[in-house]
């Protein structure tokens, strides 16, 4: 059922990107795309690049809170080697958080782990920060329509109790009331029960931090504002260089921190076709054009892409643990 779920998904995607190409047509998305320059895709490629490198000290900031000095080259290619898992399979998100997990160096693996989960807290902590800084900015800009301020503002709240739920059960124990959550839906587990004792250290890892690390906390915290503002400005100069000379730059702000929204389906392969539509649709509330939306959207792709097959490489070269 399981492997069904995640084929199924995966050909919805493949087929709304496919929908959507035919729709705007591969005659105008090839315009817009022969606009861009070697030297101008460089650039981006080189944005893209301090993007991931930027993300990766954010994690080494918490990780050395734990353990002292790591590598950041290590922990670059373990970045990578999740990524490359998060575009090319159904696992997405969560199996790139689990390679990241295996391929880094690090003394504790329990420890790791905690560092991954808080490293994933604080970035959706800075993600909803300023999304709901963009919904503000969007409601001052556009005159919406109520429905759709309804679905705006429900989805920032929602965002807003499912942080506030997730960071409050990891500083007492998140993983703990997810195990007494399965024990009292009567669900065993030879796993779970075979290594709870390490679930708990796990979890005593993750509520030290909180306690203990306030200042790289703030620290990892900026970095991802830092990070947020570091991808508008790729967005903004991506739409420049497709020829889209008269957006504004929080109109790429908004574009950025709203098309997180395609994020939330974790079973399709780097969100292929919800991504499209997202951009599409933000598009179209800011006055822009479809095809301009999906150019831009397929550049980050073939990035993305680029980017992955180094983080292949990085896999095959990572030794087996």
């Amino acid at each position: 059922m399981r492997q069904k779920i995640v084929r199924i998904s995966a050909l919805v995607g493949i087929l709304i990107f496919a929908f959507l190409i035919y729709k705007i047509g591969p005659a105008e998305i090839w315009k817009n795309i022969s606009q861009i320059s070697l030297t101008n895709f460089l650039i981006l490629i080189g944005l893209r690049i301090l993007y991931w490198l930027l993300r990766t000290i954010c994690w080494k900031v918490i990780l050395e809170a734990y353990e002292g000095k790591t590598s950041l080259l290590n922990l670059f290619v373990a970045r990578m080697g999740g990524h490359a898992v998060s575009q090319l399979t159904p696992t997405a998100q969560v199996g790139s958080e689990a390679t990241r997990i295996f391929m880094a160096k690090c003394s504790n693996r329990k420890v790791c782990v905690a560092s991954v989960i808080v490293d994933k807290t604080i970035e959706f902590f800075s993600v909803v920060f300023f999304t709901i800084i963009g919904v503000a900015v969007l409601f001052f800009r556009i005159a919406l329509p109520p429905n759709l301020k309804t679905i705006f503002i429900g989805g920032v709240v929602l965002a807003s109790l499912l942080l506030f739920l997730f960071f409050s059960k990891q500083k007492k124990g998140l993983l703990g009331w997810v195990l007494n959550i399965i024990d009292k839906l009567r669900i065993r587990s030879k796993f779970l029960e075979k290594h709870r004792d390490k679930i708990e250290e796990t979890d005593e890892h993750i509520s030290s931090f909180y306690r203990n690390h306030r200042g790289p906390f703030l620290k990892a915290f900026l970095l991802y504002s830092l990070l947020i503002m570091l991808w508008v400005g790729e967005i903004h100069l991506g739409l420049l260089y497709i020829g889209v000379t008269d957006v504004a730059f929080v109109d790429s702000f908004l574009v950025t921190v709203l098309g997180n929204l395609a994020f939330v389906f974790p079973i399709v392969p780097g969100s292929l076709g919800i991504y499209e539509a997202t951009y599409i649709g933000l598009f179209a509330l800011l006055g822009m054009r479809a095809g301009s939306a999906l150019t831009l959207v397929l550049i980050r792709r073939i990035m993305a892409l680029l980017l992955a097959g180094f983080g292949l490489l990085g896999m095959l070269a990572s030794p087996k643990r």
